[in-house]
């Protein structure tokens, strides 16, 4: 017994170094079309602020609109009709919403007591990605592929059933499921999505299996996806930042109105090193600045910015010059 304690302790801790090893590859200032965002330790802090630098005036003044209020002893606050004389202060915690997953992230932010945010999100190569699908792992109780039958119904492959015993993840058959839809990370509480969805990707097929927010308790059995000859095992629920999400009807354990399958070229998709993490949009969310990385060099980034003078607008009627007589 007590040699069991130890073990589930020792798993416990490296664990734990494993992620906040991880999540350190935060750190740094990242820049996107419309903000920067900046994070410092964001392994050990144990109380964050977010740090959100907006890019107003179509990119012309840098307002620092988020930031713990000790960062005015940096760099003074400038405040004007762009910038406000207190900075909104929003606490952050960022967690991995997989364990066996290390590029995927989640992001809570708390506006206030009773209201949050909560983005899904991948770092791939110093980027972050917005709306990663993630890989259900083949190690764990999964879909499969199933076989069909003449009249319908569905058998296993050999290594399970699809009726709510699980199976082990068909070797030509990858399954990625999403989260809810983020626009990033925002200042203001986004809705929260009706909508999830679960890849299958079979080969060069792909088919999308619609997840809809439901406020059934969550069931981790299989229901039946059919196509035409195409029969797969799928979860019946998934969860989403803590909510419930079904691709069936009630007690149902077949997924109606399925759609045919399509084709996601190479330039629509790429995925993380080991394959485990699916990008739909190649284009980053935001950008992580290599040559900067501390409060410091933000405040430089920001000084200089707001000390630009955008150029005379040309007048709206052309200037006659005066007419001199000429010479003789």
């Amino acid at each position: 017994m007590k040699k069991g304690f130890l073990v589930v302790l020792l798993f416990a801790l490296i664990s734990s170094l494993y992620s906040q090893a991880n999540l350190s590859n935060l750190d740094g200032i990242w820049e996107g079309r419309d903000r920067f965002v900046f994070f410092e330790h964001a392994a050990d802090d144990e109380n964050p602020n977010l740090v959100v630098i907006l890019k107003t005036y179509y990119g012309w003044y840098y307002d620092r609109a988020a930031e713990p209020k000790d960062f005015s002893q940096v760099q003074a606050r400038t405040p004007n009709a762009a910038t406000h004389k207190e900075p909104e202060v929003i606490p952050y915690k960022i967690t991995n919403p997989d364990e066996n997953i290390l590029d995927v992230y989640q992001i809570r932010i708390n506006y206030s007591k009773h209201n949050n945010d909560i983005t899904t999100f991948a770092i791939v190569d110093d980027k972050i990605y917005l709306n990663p699908l993630t890989l259900i792992k083949s190690d764990l109780e999964s879909p499969s592929r199933a076989s069909g039958t003449p009249d319908g119904s569905v058998t296993s492959d050999g290594s399970g059933t699809p009726d709510g015993s699980g199976t082990p993840i068909d070797s030509e058959v990858l399954f990625y499921r999403g989260y809810q839809y983020s626009l990033g990370f925002l200042m203001y509480e986004q809705a929260t999505d009706q909508n999830i969805t679960l890849l299958i990707v079979d080969g060069e097929k792909f088919y999308d299996v619609r997840y809809w927010l439901t406020d059934m308790d969550y069931d981790p059995s299989f229901v039946t996806f059919k196509y035409k000859d195409d029969v797969y095992s799928v979860p019946k629920h998934l969860t989403a930042d803590g909510i419930n999400y079904s691709c069936v009807n009630g007690r149902s354990k077949k997924v109606r109105n399925t759609m045919p399958s399509f084709l996601l070229s190479g330039s629509d998709i790429f995925y993380n090193q080991d394959k485990t993490v699916m990008i739909k949009d190649s284009k980053p969310y935001l950008t992580k600045l290599s040559d900067k990385k501390t409060i410091e060099e933000l405040m430089q980034i920001i000084k200089e910015a707001n000390a630009r003078r955008k150029p005379d607008p040309e007048p709206i009627f052309p200037v006659k010059l005066p007419a001199f007589p000429s010479s003789q």
